[in-house]
């Protein structure tokens, strides 16, 4: 009789929860592999190369503390910081921008996306010029640098705009030491 609570007990525990998980189509909006180098040029000629060390996902509640949570999925991309997030849950799948090129004196803002609004943000063959803005509540009235993040499926990041024509734009993206990136 114990089995049988114990067994009831847990069927019901999973069948409370909720799980969101990334689908095939979410993850086609993210490019990168393991071992994918990136090299981006500034428009003052700087240089500077990301090397993909990670990409993995990872299913957790969105709140460890509810008796019955939703379990997210959320997918990160790192090198040697952070370069990208992406998140599902009830309200649908979001892509967080979280490259930094250059000067670490320049502030970006917590700026994300959801996959529903890229759409509007289109500009030309396949490509996003996505508008940088704080998504996170209490850092709302802090002055950034970052203007706009172009996108495109394909290739993931083609650039980032800053303030004073400050300009960051892809030249190059090797995967398994072939060049993939034409424009």
């Amino acid at each position: 009789m114990k089995k049988l609570i114990v067994l009831f007990s847990v069927m019901f525990l999973f069948n409370s929860c909720s799980f969101y998980i990334l689908s095939k189509s979410d993850l086609s909006w993210q490019p990168y592999k393991e071992g994918d180098v990136l090299i981006f040029e500034s428009n003052k000629g700087e240089v500077d190369t990301i090397k993909i060390k990670e990409v993995e996902k990872h299913t957790n509640p969105n709140d460890p503390l509810d008796l019955f949570p939703t379990m997210v999925q959320t997918l990160f991309v790192v090198a040697e910081h952070s370069v990208l997030e992406m998140n599902i849950g009830e309200t649908g799948t979001s892509i967080e921008f979280t490259l930094r090129l250059g000067d670490n004196d320049l502030r970006y803002p917590c700026s994300g996306l959801y996959i529903n609004d890229f759409e509007n943000k289109k500009i030309e063959g396949g490509k996003y010029k996505i508008e940088a803005k704080e998504n996170c509540y209490n850092m709302k009235d802090k002055p950034f640098d970052l203007r706009y993040i172009y996108w495109s499926k394909e290739y993931g990041y083609l650039g980032l705009e800053f303030k004073d024509n400050y300009v960051w734009f892809l030249k190059s993206f090797v995967r398994n030491g072939k060049e993939i990136f034409k424009i």
